[in-house]
């Protein structure tokens, strides 16, 4: 049987799939930097940000390492020296850790909580280290 559905159905329908990523501002972060290997590698951090991984989509389709803005996140040029002074009473690895992992928590101004909101399930502990290596490297 085949079926046939109006532009307004298909635009919702991608609607609601696209909003199924995104978490209410509520949501905590599942785990701390402690609990982050110590060992971490920038390079496979970049290349996570570049292409994602799996299910976890690429960062750079939201946000790119610049200073402009990107196609729905802010551009994060200099995020390595900023993080760190962003939030009172965090370390620009948890500031970085908390915006990935639970990205209600922490919302540039004039975004949304668009973000996707499954990396802490979607990647390792490992490869969330490596991307934060690699965004500490953003100066």
């Amino acid at each position: 049987m085949k079926m046939h559905y109006s532009w307004p159905v298909l635009i919702l329908m991608t609607l609601v799939l696209g909003l199924t990523a995104c978490e209410d501002d509520s949501k905590e972060a599942a785990f701390t930097v402690a609990d982050l290997p110590t060992e971490r590698d920038a390079e496979a951090g970049k290349e996570l940000f570049e292409k994602g991984d799996g299910d976890a989509p690429a960062c750079k389709s939201c946000h790119n390492t610049g200073s402009e803005d990107g196609a729905t996140g802010p551009g994060l040029g200099g995020i390595g020296s900023e993080a760190g002074n962003r939030v009172d009473g965090e370390s620009a690895e948890e500031y970085l850790l908390n915006s990935i992992i639970a990205p209600g928590k922490h919302i540039a101004e004039g975004y949304r909580n668009n973000m996707f909101s499954k990396y802490d399930d979607k990647l390792s502990k490992q490869q969330i280290a490596d991307v934060i290596a690699y965004l500490l490297t953003l100066n």
